[in-house]
C-alpha cells in the first residue's frame, strides 16, 4: 500500500509538470530556429554583423534611423555617422546610418529586427555558433570565397573551426546580398526556411543573384566599422579607437584598446522584451529608463515629435496690437499675421496636434485673404452701425467726418507701428529636440 502511494504521488508529480515543459522549451531557440534567423546576415563583414546584432536589440531606435535615412538618400558611409551624432539614438544604430540599403532591409523588417536581437540577447553564444554554422555551409556550396570585395579567412585551433569575414580594402565596405535559400546549398531544416529579404526594386544587385553573392557600390565607412567577435570567447568586443573618432560626445576609456559590449535596457524605449528570460532580466531597467526619458523630454518630444516654444507675454500683446491694427485699418501686418494665426489655430479647441487645423495660406496670398477678410467686417460694421443711425443726421455727419481722418492718418499709424522694433515672429518661433539620457557602451562580459 505504501509503494502504491508512492507510486501515485511521482505519477502526479509527473502530470503537474507535464504543461511546464512546452513553455520551458518555447524560452530557448533551436538550432533551426537560429540558423532560420541569422540566414539573412550571417555572410555580412564581421564588423558590420556585430553592429547590426546591437542595434538590433533597440528596435524603435532602429525604426527612426530608417525613416532618417530614407530622408537623406544621399548620405553614407563615415559621412551619414557624423551627421546622425546628435540623435537620440544607441550608438550602434548610428553606425548603421553608414548603409542604407542594410538600414533598407531591417526597415522592411521590423519583426525579423525584434526577433533576432531578442535571440543574440537570449543566447548570444548560439546566434554566434549559428553564424559559424552558415558560413561553413556556405564555403561548403561554393559560394563562399575570398573575391575583390571581401577577404574570407579560416582558421581551425582546438576542433573549431571559425571563419572570419573583413572587407578586401579597408577603407571601403561592401555590403553583401544573396539568398539564403540558395547560397548555403541543400537547407538541413524544411520545416524552418531561411527568411529572404531582396533587396529593393532598381538596387546595382536586384537582379543578379542565382545562387551566389552579389555586391552593390563600396561604402566609405571606417570610423564607423568600430564592432567585432571574439568567436573563441564569444565576445562582442568594441574598437576604442575607432569607435571614439566617430562617437565624440560618448567617448570610451582611452586607455582600453578593446572593451566588451554589453546591452543598456534604459536605451530599449517603450519595445518590451518578447523572451520571458531576457523581460525579467532587463524589463524593470527599460522601464525605468523609459520614464525617465519621458519626464526629461520637452512639450511636445514625447510624442516623438519637436519641441515648440509657447509665446510669451510680449509675443502675445505684438498678436494683440497686430490684431487691432487689423481691425481699424483692415491692412494685415507683414511677417505678423501669419505667426499670430498659427499660435491662435493651435490653442483653438480641437485645434490638431501640429495647428494645422484650417490651414491658411502663405505668402501674398496669406496677407490678400487677411486684407479681403478685414475688408468683409469693416462692411459689416459699416453696415450695422449704418442701420442702428438711421433717421439721427448729425450722429451720421459724425461718423463720416471720423472716418476721413482715420483714412487720412492710417499710413502713418502703419509705419509708425513697423518702425517701432515689430520684430518678424518667425524668427522667435521655433524649438529643437535635446539629448536624453546618455548612451552606455558597457565595460564587461554580459
Amino acid at each position: 500500500m505504501h509503494r502504491f502511494q508512492q507510486l501515485f504521488a511521482w505519477c502526479l508529480a509527473l502530470m503537474l509538470m507535464a504543461p511546464l515543459q512546452p513553455a520551458r522549451a518555447q524560452t530557448t531557440l533551436s538550432q533551426a530556429q537560429l540558423d532560420q534567423l541569422t540566414a539573412p546576415v550571417a555572410l555580412y563583414p564581421d564588423a558590420l554583423l556585430s553592429q547590426v546584432l546591437m542595434a538590433a536589440t533597440y528596435p524603435a531606435d532602429v525604426a527612426a534611423a530608417v525613416q532618417w535615412s530614407k530622408a537623406n538618400p544621399s548620405l553614407s558611409g563615415d559621412a551619414a555617422t557624423k551627421a546622425v551624432a546628435g540623435q537620440n539614438w544607441d550608438p550602434s544604430v548610428q553606425s548603421l546610418a553608414a548603409f542604407p540599403s542594410v538600414l533598407d532591409m531591417m526597415g522592411r523588417q521590423p519583426q525579423w529586427v525584434q526577433s533576432i536581437g531578442d535571440a543574440f540577447l537570449a543566447q548570444p553564444n548560439d546566434v554566434m555558433d549559428s553564424v559559424q554554422r552558415l558560413r561553413l555551409q556556405a564555403q561548403k556550396a561554393g559560394t563562399l570565397k575570398t573575391t575583390e570585395q571581401q577577404k574570407v579567412v579560416t582558421q581551425s585551433s582546438g576542433g573549431t573551426t571559425v571563419v572570419q569575414i573583413e572587407p578586401a580594402n579597408p577603407q571601403v565596405v561592401y555590403v553583401p546580398a544573396y539568398n539564403p535559400t540558395t547560397v548555403y546549398g541543400t537547407w538541413p531544416y524544411p520545416a524552418y526556411p531561411p527568411a529572404y529579404y531582396p533587396p529593393p526594386p532598381g538596387s546595382a544587385f536586384a537582379t543578379a543573384l542565382v545562387s551566389g553573392i552579389g555586391f552593390g557600390l563600396g561604402v566609405a565607412a571606417v570610423d564607423a566599422m568600430w564592432g567585432g567577435f571574439d568567436w573563441h570567447d564569444h565576445d562582442v568586443n568594441i574598437n576604442v579607437n575607432r569607435y571614439n573618432n566617430i562617437n565624440v560626445n560618448q567617448r570610451l576609456d582611452v586607455n582600453r584598446a578593446n572593451v566588451n559590449w554589453q546591452h543598456n535596457p534604459a536605451r530599449r524605449g517603450d519595445v518590451p522584451y518578447n523572451n520571458a528570460a531576457v523581460r525579467g532580466r532587463y524589463d524593470q531597467q527599460r522601464q525605468a529608463g523609459l520614464a525617465n526619458r519621458q519626464a526629461s523630454a520637452r512639450p511636445g518630444e514625447r510624442a516623438g515629435g519637436t519641441a515648440q516654444r509657447q509665446p510669451s507675454e510680449r509675443d502675445l500683446a505684438r498678436d494683440r496690437a497686430a490684431q487691432s491694427f487689423e481691425g481699424r485699418t483692415g491692412q494685415a501686418i507683414p511677417g505678423h499675421a501669419g505667426a499670430a494665426a498659427a499660435r491662435n489655430e493651435g490653442t483653438r479647441p480641437g485645434a490638431g496636434s501640429a495647428g494645422t487645423r484650417n490651414p491658411r495660406p502663405a505668402g501674398a496670398d496669406h496677407q490678400r485673404a487677411d486684407q479681403a477678410a478685414a475688408r468683409e467686417r469693416a462692411r459689416n460694421a459699416n453696415r450695422d452701425s449704418a442701420l442702428r443711425d438711421a433717421g439721427n443726421g448729425e450722429r451720421v455727419r459724425q461718423q463720416t467726418q471720423r472716418a476721413a481722418v482715420s483714412q487720412h492718418h492710417a499710413p502713418e499709424r502703419a509705419a509708425g507701428f513697423n518702425q517701432g522694433g515689430m520684430r518678424h515672429a518667425g524668427g522667435e518661433l521655433g524649438g529643437g529636440g535635446g539629448r536624453h539620457g546618455g548612451e552606455h557602451f558597457g565595460h564587461g562580459r554580459r
